[in-house]
């Protein structure tokens, strides 16, 4: 028996509640799809149909069967059409929607290096750090925060967590008072995040377990590619995600100050409308990000030798 066959035959009789229906769209003869319906509940030793000259209704058995089979063949479906969308000419607009930070400092090589493999899409992209409904605005597909609510009628799957660190340029560091345990940044200038409802203070893991922290912002933004350069620019001390964070670190442009600490990490997610009939391209994109996710990991900044707070200090 072709069990997998079988299944879908079963779930074309219920979703049209005909065999003869079922028969027709199917290509099939009533007797064959009969038989698959036959051979399946012989299989499962238990009946999935009630059948009378008028009508059809799913027992008990056959409504819990139901979902699984559904379940299993959108599954089997989905497997399909990766492999099909690797193998396929790829064409067309890639309507995009990610945070500023991620968009200008991963996404444009990212995007680079999809289109040297599928060089005919053309990508839309809006960099937002708003929580956008993709399907309202008519994106493809967004790159999004965790935390960030979403509908029922989305799907979200792990990209990447990227680890946040504590930073502040040389310029800020020499020119103030050393800064070694996390109740000192009450005494420093902050560059913060413009949250709702958001309190001043941030919370900090470390030896002395947590510890939240009253800061004193000298700069509120919403935009967290303006804290990164109001950072470069001597303001003050910001969070920053370690994507962003570590070629700055590594060429000493910025501080990783009070390492001992640890933040909350942001994770990121990748959020698209269904999981049934993805356009072809739209799928592979999302595969393809998916795959770097787990190539890259954990993102996290290793500063350059010498170049930590404590030793421009000293």
């Amino acid at each position: 028996m072709d069990r997998l066959q079988s299944m879908r035959v079963f779930s074309k009789v219920v979703e049209l509640g005909s065999f003869a229906r079922a028969a027709q769209q199917l290509e099939m003869s009533n007797a064959v799809v009969t038989r698959y319906v036959a051979d399946l509940e012989s299989h499962l030793g238990t009946r999935l149909l009630n059948r009378t000259t008028r009508s059809l209704s799913l027992t008990d058995a056959g409504e819990t069967y139901l979902q699984r089979c559904q379940q299993i063949l959108e599954d089997v479906e989905e497997a399909e059409s990766v492999v099909t969308a690797r193998s396929q000419s790829l064409s067309g607009t890639l309507r995009l929607v990610t945070p500023v930070m991620f968009g200008l400092h991963l996404l444009p090589d990212l995007l680079a290096r999809f289109q040297q493999q599928y060089p005919d899409v053309v990508f839309d992209v809006i960099l937002s750090d708003r929580n956008v409904d993709i399907v309202e605005e008519g994106r493809d597909v967004a790159v999004m925060l965790s935390d960030l609510g979403l509908g029922s009628h989305l799907v979200a799957r792990p990209l990447l967590s990227a680890e946040v660190v504590l930073c502040a340029s040389p310029g800020y560091v020499a020119a103030h008072a050393p800064l070694r345990h996390a109740h000192e940044l009450t005494h420093h200038r902050c560059i913060a995040m413009r949250l709702p409802n958001a309190e001043h203070e941030w919370t900090l893991l470390g030896p002395e377990g947590e510890v939240t922290v009253p800061i004193r912002p000298g700069l509120l933004c919403s935009d967290a590619e303006l804290a990164h350069q109001a950072a470069l620019a001597d303001m003050g001390v910001a969070m920053l995600s370690s994507y962003l964070a570590r070629p700055n670190i590594e060429s000493g442009k910025l501080l990783h100050v009070l390492q001992q600490y640890q933040l909350p990490r942001r994770d990121v997610s990748v959020v698209y409308p269904s999981r049934k009939f993805l356009p072809t391209k739209v799928r592979a994109f999302i595969d393809f990000l998916l795959e770097e996710g787990q190539v890259r990991g954990k993102v996290a900044p290793e500063p350059a030798p010498g170049r930590d707070a404590q030793a421009v200090r000293t």
